[in-house]
């Protein structure tokens, strides 16, 4: 099954701030993911409609999304989940799944534990 991952971020007003985003795609690319797009629920683009279509543009027949978010807040538990149930409703054939925000994976502590360390 051709497997793509769309990495969804929250967006910004500001110029650059979807560097980090960027570079997480750009990370999974070379780690052998043929198919890894970027999308921002807010400001900038490419939209999820944007970056499922690429996907599906790309022969893909399952799409995981990873919300690049740090908290639950509304986006996560509302905003994501209807954009997925319209994006099932838009492409029935698509198998379109959401992992758990990125803020919530247990390495999280190890990563604010190296920032720290990096300055100590």
């Amino acid at each position: 099954m051709r497997t793509a991952v769309i990495i969804l971020g929250h967006g910004s007003r500001s110029t650059g701030s979807e560097t980090a985003v960027r570079a997480v795609v750009a990370e999974m690319k070379k780690s052998g993911h043929a198919i890894v797009e970027h999308a921002f629920l807010q400001y900038v683009s490419p939209t999820p409609q944007e970056a499922l279509a690429r996907c599906i543009g790309q022969r893909a027949e399952r799409i995981v999304i990873v919300p690049f978010f740090l908290q639950a807040g509304a986006h996560v538990t509302r905003d994501i989940p209807a954009l997925v149930a319209d994006a099932r409703k838009a492409h029935p054939g698509i198998e379109i799944v959401v992992t758990d925000y990125v803020g919530n994976h247990p390495l999280m502590g190890k990563v604010v534990e190296g920032l720290v360390k990096d300055l100590v």
